[in-house]
């Protein structure tokens, strides 16, 4: 707790940003919603675009930039553990470092390419056709049911679309990632996207309000 404390404090100075006050609203759901991240990381680039699928419906869908990165990921692993099958196959060894360091590294970067693009290319869906907002594969029948948590909400729960920023910092980079969280008429929050272009993310919040008919909690 203390620890979690230190470090929002310490991004908070490295930031330079004062913290958001959320009183600016004048709306009392505002002062209970959480505005620290939702989703801790994010990426220094844009990973999700919005396309309006048909005029009911808006998805974001994972830029090629996205799908790309994931694959690099992925086709580093992949290259690493066939070498490293290559090199038992050739010298009838298994247990030794020249064959078990790459193929260790393969199969960390396969997995973590591999989990990424799965996650990172789930649909992320606005529809009125079913009235509600959902994140991956949905059945209908908890869509006609289905009340706000995690991975959805119904149109007529959402108050309000919440932007909120994060500093990331590293060894080798520091940036700000952009969060897009959905709030429902209880402080509910259930994330959209987060990702590292600022003007996106923010025309992205237009497009829906206006098609959702709610105000933006611009917290930026």
């Amino acid at each position: 707790m203390f620890r979690n404390l230190i470090d929002k404090i310490k991004s908070l100075a490295e930031d330079g940003s004062e913290p958001f006050d959320p009183a600016t609203f004048d709306d009392p759901i505002a002062l209970k919603t959480d505005w620290s991240p939702l989703k801790g990381g994010g990426a220094n680039f844009c990973t999700r675009k919005l396309v309006q699928a048909s005029p009911l419906r808006y998805e974001f869908r994972a830029t090629a930039g996205a799908i790309c990165f994931y694959l690099i990921f992925f086709g580093i692993g992949m290259a690493a553990l066939v070498f490293s099958i290559f090199q038992i196959v050739s010298n009838e060894k298994i247990f030794v470092p020249e064959i078990l360091i790459p193929g260790g590294v393969g199969i960390a970067f396969a997995i973590i390419g591999g989990t990424t693009l799965y996650f990172g290319t789930l649909p992320v869906v606005f529809d009125k056709q079913h009235n509600c907002f959902w994140r991956g594969k949905i059945s209908d029948d908890e869509l006609i049911y289905a009340t706000a948590n995690e991975q959805l909400m119904p149109f007529q729960e959402i108050h309000a679309i919440q932007l909120i920023k994060e500093y990331i910092h590293s060894k080798n980079s520091s940036y700000h990632s952009y969060e897009m969280n959905l709030i429902s008429r209880d402080g509910v929050r259930t994330n959209v996207v987060d990702h590292g272009n600022l003007e996106k993310i923010q025309a992205d919040a237009q497009t829906l309000a206006e098609f959702l008919e709610v105000p933006i909690w611009n917290g930026i």
